[in-house]
């Protein structure tokens, strides 16, 4: 094809009538919204699995209990109420129920089971098994962000939920084992957390064409009510051994419904030219929201403007070559791997990469401190749980709700300014000697965790809008990293509270303040309507690229004029005998 519709098949299809503007309810078809809600509830063993440490402290009028047996027990005495039975190794002891006098909510933790609860070595336990996790999810999060961009996004997803289903399942052989031995379980638990949560939201967002339906993706993050649900897990499964059981079991089901259920991000596939794929993806796209053209991205990444649907019938457009010319669906040569090497050495993107590295650091210092610091809390832990993800869950909304009259970066700020200064006035109370089972300390720290989720949600869309295809997914490990290196130093920043609580919030005062200032310098007050598909180019290197455009579109127009005048000519030309 040698006309400039060729240059721009959209534009021809558009004057044809044959593109039009998708709508926001047409932008969730049937897959979208099922890949939406299976993802989401598999943030629930996720987040069970990184905050499972919060039911390891056993609470005073249990130890009380637990102190009284073990005295009985030494002395040779039975008051009808058994504790524990001799551990399979002989040297622990393991909770197997618990007895009628434990207060109603109470949880049997693994330090139970190794006979080191309510003694001054379990806080230390709590902290070390707390910091391992979040290492593991550490590495999870730099591996898992190189391989989806490298490999998909699918197999990450899937991997991600088989190795966290694997890894409850062997803590279920924890009595079996020293604590500093269920170490290496409980990295492999953080690692695919880590992994899971760099890649899920990615494999939703780029099957999205408006950036309000990207927004409300975030809004509906499964994070907050995932806290809700592991509250209910909690108090459901009362036992160690319950609980990571189910953990196992709900992340098994979760990784096969989303092997049949989901297909590979087409974006991806695009961009790494696997053409093959691409078609058999789209194909499959297109039944499964029953043949609706509008309602799919089929041919979203040929399209040059985000957000244009073709109606049906939708047929996948092959590749064009670099000359303009329709390919005939050869191999295209493979695009080359990009590295976190090359993320940090394009100087377009290293503003916004470091600013959003440093907003997910200090947001995850300071959620998971109070994640941390709820079993320290006035009332009942999973109380206080569920009520701070219920929070989280409906402030996360407003991002969303508010979108039409406000900017994400004013949504962030506000968020961060509300979080401030609830912390602020923690440290200010804790100072003026306030003890920290206060009630108002405990009000004051549920609202602070929940204030800062609308910040969380603007930041992980920032995350995936922000940076193009080809590293969208090394960007989000990249600030998935720093931030599960923000909650490897939670437990250990969070552990001050039981001697220097005014350390601990006055820590995530400092952060607070200084994200609050980075927010409000460096980050752009929306993200761009579509989805980058390159790295932007320098501006002497755009100018060149569009001095060639013009050039070649020129050439064209030129060829078509020529083509238009011959044709006339022939028309308007004598026979000849």
């Amino acid at each position: 094809m040698s006309s400039r519709d060729s240059i721009h098949p959209v534009k021809r299809q558009r004057r044809e009538g044959r593109i039009k503007e998708v709508s926001f309810g047409q932008d969730f078809g049937t897959y979208q919204v099922s890949l939406l809600a299976a993802t989401q509830i598999a943030y629930m063993p996720i987040a069970a699995s990184l905050l499972s440490t919060t039911f390891m402290k056993t609470s005073e009028a249990s130890c009380e209990l637990v102190l009284e047996a073990r005295r009985n027990s030494s002395n040779g005495t039975a008051n009808g109420t058994q504790w524990y039975q001799s551990g399979a190794n002989g040297t622990g002891t393991v909770p197997w129920y618990k007895p009628a006098a434990t207060p109603a909510g109470d949880f049997l933790s693994l330090l139970s089971t190794w006979d080191i609860d309510c003694t001054e070595q379990a806080q230390t336990v709590q902290t070390a098994i707390s910091t391992t996790i979040m290492v593991g999810a550490l590495v999870g999060a730099a591996i898992s962000g190189y391989v989806a961009d490298r490999y998909g996004r699918k197999p990450v997803v899937i991997a991600s939920l088989a190795l966290c289903s694997l890894s409850n399942g062997l803590l279920l052989l924890s009595s079996l084992l020293s604590w500093p031995a269920t170490l290496p379980l409980f990295f492999l638990l953080g690692g695919s957390c880590g992994g899971y949560m760099t890649t899920n939201l990615v494999l939703v967002i780029e099957s999205l064409c408006r950036p309000s339906s990207r927004l409300l993706v975030v809004a509906l993050n499964g994070w907050s009510l995932s806290m809700a649900a592991t509250a209910l897990l909690g108090f459901l499964c009362p036992n160690w051994l319950q609980y990571h059981l189910a953990l196992s079991v709900i992340s098994s089901i979760c990784a096969v419904v989303l092997f049949v259920l989901a297909d590979e991000s087409l974006r991806w596939l695009k961009s790494s030219k696997n053409l093959a794929r691409f078609d058999r993806a789209s194909d499959r796209l297109v039944r499964f929201n029953g043949g609706q053209g509008s309602q799919d991205i089929a041919l979203l990444c040929q399209l040059e403007k985000d957000g244009a649907v073709v109606q049906p019938p939708v047929r996948p457009l092959l590749a064009k070559a670099e000359d303009g010319e329709s390919g005939n669906g050869a191999a295209l040569s493979p695009v080359q791997p990009m590295s976190y090497l090359d993320l940090m050495k394009e100087r377009t993107l290293r503003p916004r990469l470091l600013s959003l590295g440093y907003i997910f650091f200090s947001s995850s210092v300071t959620s998971f401190g109070c994640y941390y610091a709820i079993d320290s809390l006035s009332g009942n832990r999973c109380a206080n749980l569920a009520i701070a993800g219920g929070g989280k869950f409906i402030l996360g909304l407003l991002p969303f709700v508010v979108s039409s009259c406000v900017t994400r970066k004013q949504v962030a700020l506000i968020s961060v300014a509300a979080a401030g200064t609830a912390v602020w006035v923690v440290l200010v109370c804790l100072l003026a000697g306030l003890p920290f089972q206060s009630a108002l300390i405990t009000v004051l720290s549920l609202v602070a965790t929940a204030a800062l989720d609308p910040n969380w949600k603007i930041s992980h869309l920032y995350s995936t809008e922000l940076f193009p295809t080809s590293m969208r997914n090394m960007a989000r490990g990249f600030v998935n990293s720093l931030a599960r290196i923000g909650s490897v130093l939670s437990p250990l920043i969070s552990h001050l509270r039981h001697d220097h609580p005014q350390v601990t919030f006055g820590v995530f005062a400092a952060l607070l303040t200084a994200q609050f200032a980075i927010t409000a310098i460096f980050l752009p007050h929306q993200a761009p309507s579509d989805l980058q598909d390159a790295v932007p180019a320098p501006q002497e290197a755009e100018r060149e690229v569009e001095r060639r455009t013009k050039e070649k579109r020129s050439e064209y127009e030129e060829e078509e004029r020529s083509r238009d005048n011959s044709s006339q000519l022939s028309e308007t030309a004598p026979l000849t005998p």
